[in-house]
Formats: structure tokens, sequence, C-alpha cells
């Protein structure tokens, strides 16, 4: 048994004088951080995980009310439900990889009742202009969803010639986001529907059309989309062409090298020598288009250049050091010296 505690006990061991106590020092801003800010920001980690699931989730729910509203008779009610839409599938967009779960541009009903509206709204009668306007936005919005079965039979229907030119591209450009995220899964995007009716719209008088077309092109089976093309590298429109031939580059074919090499070859040969005094104005003069143009094509030429024989490779590098010395833009000259190392390791 332990012995009881009694008012007699030995105390002599226990300091009795004040002084002799140890210091009392105050706590350091470490200790402070691992006590308060620590646990804090675990604690805030934790309740952001909730909220996002919570707010996804709610995204999910939310959908039918969202549609609903672009549905409204009322302005503001179809505005704020088309917004509300579209970040969700933005949303879906972004934290793919990232967090798992239920996702809205995957649901089949979402894309069923959102093709069906913009269906709906293309045979409509009433063709005002705010209606054409939600027209092309549902086109593109369209090209957030990854339910292809879904989302192809009215894409193809609102690129018609009948239909207002921006409803025409953003249906072009949303196969094409759609294609391309098919193709970033391993699953490229089959369907002989969608390349019957892009080389369709590869053939229209408006060249922003044939250009857009050109670009969706380049991210369906090669098989399937060698001969329009081949057609539109002849183009009478210079964004066409390089958008036919940066298609074959995706493609790892040769075949629109020599657009590639008429761009290089321009800006090698149209372009002042650098100096301090008409350094900024030739940069200031030179158009985006021009800068896109050469840019893309040097990054194109890179990835091709181990196709090159010998005698390509020579003459394609001539033209790419010149660019890297002389080109009015700084980062121009940047990217052809990056290009030029390419070529030559090979």
């Amino acid at each position: 048994m332990s012995e009881p505690f009694s008012e007699n006990h030995d105390n002599s061991e226990l300091p009795t004088n004040p002084e002799m106590l140890p210091p009392v020092e105050p706590p350091s801003a470490k200790f402070i951080v691992q006590l308060f800010v620590v646990p804090g920001l675990i604690v805030a980690a934790i309740v952001g995980v909730w909220l996002l699931f919570g707010k996804l989730a709610s995204a999910e729910q939310d959908w039918q009310a969202m549609l609903a509203d672009m549905k409204s008779s009322n302005e503001h009610r179809r505005g704020r439900g088309a917004m509300g839409l579209a970040q969700a599938l933005a949303a879906d967009q972004n934290r793919r990889g990232i967090l798992s779960g239920p996702q809205v541009s995957t649901n089949p009903q979402v894309a069923k009742e959102l093709s069906a509206f913009l269906a709906e709204m293309l045979t409509s009668s009433l063709q005002t202009p705010a209606a054409v306007d939600q027209q092309a936005f549902l086109t593109r919005t369209l090209g957030m969803l990854d339910v292809p079965d879904a989302v192809l039979p009215v894409l193809r229907e609102a690129m018609n010639p009948t239909r207002d030119r921006e409803v025409r591209k953003n249906a072009v450009l949303a196969v094409a986001t759609i294609a391309h995220r098919a193709s970033e899964r391993g699953t490229p995007l089959i369907d002989s529907g969608i390349v019957e009716e892009l080389s369709n719209v590869s053939r229209d008088a408006e060249p922003l059309l044939r250009s857009s077309s050109a670009f969706a092109l380049g991210l369906l089976p090669a098989e399937a989309t060698k001969q329009p093309l081949t057609v539109l590298l002849a183009d009478s429109d210079a964004k066409t062409r390089l958008n036919a031939a940066i298609a074959f580059a995706r493609q790892k074919s040769l075949d629109g090298l020599p657009v590639f090499r008429g761009v290089l070859k321009e800006a090698a040969s149209g372009q002042r020598q650098i100096s301090p005094a008409n350094a900024a104005e030739a940069a200031q003069g030179a158009g985006l288009d021009a800068l896109l143009a050469v840019s893309n094509s040097l990054r194109a030429v890179g990835e091709l250049s181990p196709l090159f024989d010998d005698t390509t490779r020579d003459a394609v590098a001539r033209d790419v050091e010149t660019i890297s010395k002389k080109y009015s833009e700084p980062r121009v000259r940047l990217d052809a010296a990056q290009t030029l190392t390419k070529i030559r390791g090979q």
C-alpha cells in the first residue's frame, strides 16, 4: 500500500526561496506556430475540402435548375442559368485528375437536355439577335461535355450553312475541344458524320470557317481527314493553310512542311537588321498574326525535324538561324534559337 500524504512529509528538496525558481521565458515564434498556426491550417484545409465537395455536389444537383433558368422567358434568369451551368462545366474540366466524384460534364442527362434545348432553338422560328447569341453560347457550352453520342448530332446541325456564322464557328470549335480531350485520354474521336460536316465547312466562302475547320480536322484520326486537309493546304487564306499544315504536323506528317518553310523563309528574308534605333519600331509594327505564324511554324519544324533528310534539315536550319539573329521580336528570336538547337541535335 502506498504511504499516505502527511503534513510532516520531508519537503526539504523543494525550493522555498522564489529566487531559486527557474526563470520564465516567453514562448518562441516556432512554438506559437506549432501550437496555433499549423493546427489552424490543417483545420482550414479540412474545411476547404469539405466545402469544395459540398459545392461540387450542389452543382451536380442544381444543373436542372440552371437549365430551367436558361429556358426562362426572363432575360436575367436566362443569363444567370447560362453562366451558372458554364461555370459548373468549366470547374469540372479544371478539377480532372485531381478529385474524383460525380461530374456535370459527363452526365448523360445533362448532355441530352442541353442538346435537345439547342436543337429546339435551332429549329425555332424566333431567330432574334438575342436568340442567336444564346445559340452561339450553347454550341460552345456543349464543347465542355464529354458525352459525344449526345452532343455531336446537334453540333453537326449547328454547322449547317443556314445557321449564323458565329453559331457555325462555335460548333466547329466545340467539336475541336471535345476531340482534343478524347485524344488526350487515348480514345480518339471517331465519327464519320462529323468529318463529313467539317469537310463541308472547309469549303465555305468565309475564311474564318475554313480556318476553324482545318484546326478541328487536325484533332481527328488522320486516315479520315487527309483528303480535306490536303485541299486546305492550298487554300487562298494564309491562316487556313497554316492550320492545315499544323494538323498534318500533329499527325507526324511532312505534308504541311512546304507551308512552314514558306512562313520561315519570308520571316528570314523580310526582317530588317536589329539595331537600337529600330528594334522598338519593328516590334511594334509586327502583326500578332505574323508572330503567331512564325512561332507556330518554328515549333512545328522542331517537332518534325527527326523526319527530315539532310538536305531539308540544312535548308530549314539556315532560315531558322537567320530568324534567331535578325527577327524583330525577341521572343521569336529565342524560339528560333531553341528550335535550331533541336534541329541540329538530330
